[in-house]
């Protein structure tokens, strides 16, 4: 068994018996405790001038610093990942259960507070300085100068509600923290609406076709789709589920049959002064030939690829899967 505490109330009849002029044997014959105990009282009435119990140091940390700074830096890396995300961080990295609130309280002590980020950045010192020296230069300008000035505006209304909205964490006094802004998303499309302002009337607004989202019968399902996406069922939280939501939408036409080209990705290879190497092509069986063929036009039609007569262009090659179909593979030779 452990050591049984001493009220404060024998501990002050300890130091009122030694003021009195007894010695520590007589108080703990007296007070039936051990002289170990009397002269641990006196000694530490004689540091702290109390009989208060001095608070222990408490339940020793679950964390290291090294391992605090490793779930601030994970944060800094992305800043959109949430308290959850940070939790798994540390079960599979660190080897840590720990929960939500542990995280949160760890990254305010790093000065990282959480707010959400803003759809459109704020206006600049110097885009306001520029704004406002405009202003001062047209100052003299007459009514027959403003007369002569048409003011053509564009306004893009969409669709955007409060759970497009990203959180994301940032020191408080980070003076860059309002440049991570969320684009814009465009939900079922856009109307553009085009007009103009003059001296001495106002043009009538004309809708303008070049900022309406066109979309077929298969596209728009494939949207309605995902927008309606059931994630109930899974085991994501309800901030998960409308991020991965938000992504899914955010590149819808990443499922759509239609092949296309981007122009993300772009490859570059530097040959320098060397010679192109000669490689004979690949001999193909028939039904291979015909796979081959099919692939190469129906890519030539969507516009992903073009006829190359380069002395670089090497063979094509099928690369059979556990599926039936076959992937379609163009090695480059530098």
């Amino acid at each position: 068994m452990g050591k049984k505490a001493v009220s404060i109330d024998t501990k002050k009849g300890i130091i009122l018996l030694r003021d009195t002029g007894m010695c520590q044997h007589e108080i703990s014959r007296k007070l039936k405790f051990s002289r170990t105990c009397v002269r641990q009282t006196i000694r530490k009435f004689n540091e702290l001038h109390t009989t208060a119990t001095k608070p222990g140091a408490g339940r020793p940390f679950k964390m290291t610093r090294r391992q605090k700074r490793a779930i601030k830096l994970q944060q800094l890396r992305d800043d959109t990942l949430s308290l959850n995300d940070l939790v798994r961080y540390a079960q599979a990295s660190l080897n840590l259960n720990i929960s939500r609130q542990t995280v949160s309280r760890i990254l305010r002590e790093f000065d990282l507070v959480s707010y959400v980020a803003p759809i459109k950045p704020q206006i600049t010192h110097e885009q306001r300085r520029c704004r406002i020296f405009w202003c001062y230069k047209h100052l003299s300008w007459t009514e027959t100068g403003w007369s002569n000035v048409i003011f053509p505006d564009e306004a893009n209304f969409e669709i955007v509600t409060w759970n497009n909205r990203i959180y994301i964490r940032r020191f408080w006094n980070d003076v860059k923290r309002h440049e991570r802004f969320q684009p814009r998303v465009h939900r079922g499309g856009g109307l553009g609406i085009w007009s103009y302002i003059t001296y001495n009337d106002l043009g009538p607004p004309k809708p303008d076709t070049l900022f309406t989202e066109q979309k077929d019968t298969s596209t728009a399902k494939l949207y309605d789709f995902l927008t309606d996406l059931n994630l109930s069922d899974t085991d994501l939280t309800i901030n998960e589920s409308e991020q991965l939501k938000l992504l899914l939408v955010k590149y819808y036409k990443s499922f759509e049959d239609q092949l296309g080209r981007t122009s993300l990705i772009q490859h570059h290879i530097d040959t320098g002064n060397t010679k192109p190497i000669k490689l004979r092509p690949y001999r193909v069986s028939p039904a291979r030939k015909e796979i081959s063929s099919t692939e190469l036009t129906k890519m030539i039609n969507a516009g992903i690829i073009e006829r190359c007569n380069s002395p670089y262009a090497a063979p094509i090659t099928l690369q059979p899967k556990k599926t039936v179909h076959c992937d379609f593979v163009s090695t480059f030779v530098s």
